[in-house]
């Protein structure tokens, strides 16, 4: 098949089939399709895990990466007695209503005593946020920038959107105590490219942020390969589940995260979603 050419626009169909025929109700393109559509998929997970119910959260991989912030959270308040939480790609802040049905099984944290940074490019989405979350200490932008927090968290698309520096990248993570997240990096210098929602994203650049990085005494980098195939698409590129953050941090985190998730396959009696393990992290 032609690869497809020219502006990318997302939309937002709503209708109905029948006999063969499609009725359409309703269209929209841009940012308003966008808002619709991932407006109700989070307000769908946060009703499932203020529910408790695992098993309606929309990607099951959702959960892992919420027992993931869940572990690195409660590592962080070993020795911190306030937390601050900060998410690039916060969408309607559903983390702290993750957090909360996780603390139900393990009640380790406070909730209401954690600071919340997040980020979102969608102004709807933050006022979501806001009005779904009375009572906590939320504070919402719509651009990234380096927050002090104990804990920073972000799936790769987010940042794939959000940041398009090595700077501001290594800026961002050298904030936190400790950074969760997954990446794709370009293995020929910076590519600037548009993915399926039309909005143009950068892939940074493997040596350069890694070079950054190390230069940072008492701090660990620890990345764990796999594959995105739509994003290796067109270059030569890599992504990897990172970890970053002071090393005894790090290490702490590690060794907990797996612990945590065999209790947990316990309790909720079947697996948790888990990026494949090569044989080594790597470390810089």
């Amino acid at each position: 098949m032609k690869p497809a050419t020219g502006i990318v626009t997302t939309y937002l169909d709503f209708g109905m089939t029948q006999g063969g025929r499609r009725t359409s109700y309703d269209y929209r393109e841009g940012q308003n399709a966008y808002d619709l559509f991932m407006g109700a998929r989070y307000l769908h997970d946060l009703i499932a895990y203020r529910a408790g119910d695992l098993d309606a959260v929309f990607h099951p991989e959702d959960v892992r990466d919420q027992l993931r912030k869940y572990t690195a959270l409660a590592v962080c308040g070993e020795d911190a007695r306030t937390l601050t939480y900060y998410e690039i790609g916060s969408s309607v802040m559903g983390v702290i209503d993750a957090i909360n049905c996780l603390n139900a099984r393990f009640g380790e944290l406070d909730p209401r005593r954690i600071v919340w940074h997040g980020v979102d490019n969608s102004s709807f989405m933050n006022a979501m946020a806001q009005y779904t979350h009375e009572g906590y200490d939320i504070r919402l932008t719509t651009a990234a920038r380096p927050v002090e927090c104990d804990l920073f968290f972000a799936k790769g698309v987010s940042l794939l959107y959000a940041i398009d520096t090595a700077a501001l990248f290594c800026d961002v993570l050298a904030s936190s105590r400790l950074s969760v997240f997954d990446y794709t990096f370009s293995l020929d210098g910076g590519i600037s490219d548009v993915v399926g929602t039309g909005l143009p994203v950068t892939f940074l650049n493997l040596d350069e942020c890694r070079q950054r990085l190390s230069g940072m005494p008492g701090r660990t980098l620890r990345l764990e390969p796999y594959t995105i195939k739509t994003y290796h698409q067109g270059g030569a590129k890599v992504t990897y589940d990172c970890v970053f953050g002071d090393t005894a941090l790090v290490d702490r985190y590690l060794a907990a995260v797996e612990e945590r998730s065999r209790r947990f396959e316990e309790q909720w009696q079947r697996p948790v979603l888990r990026t494949p393990r090569s044989p080594a992290l790597a470390s810089v």
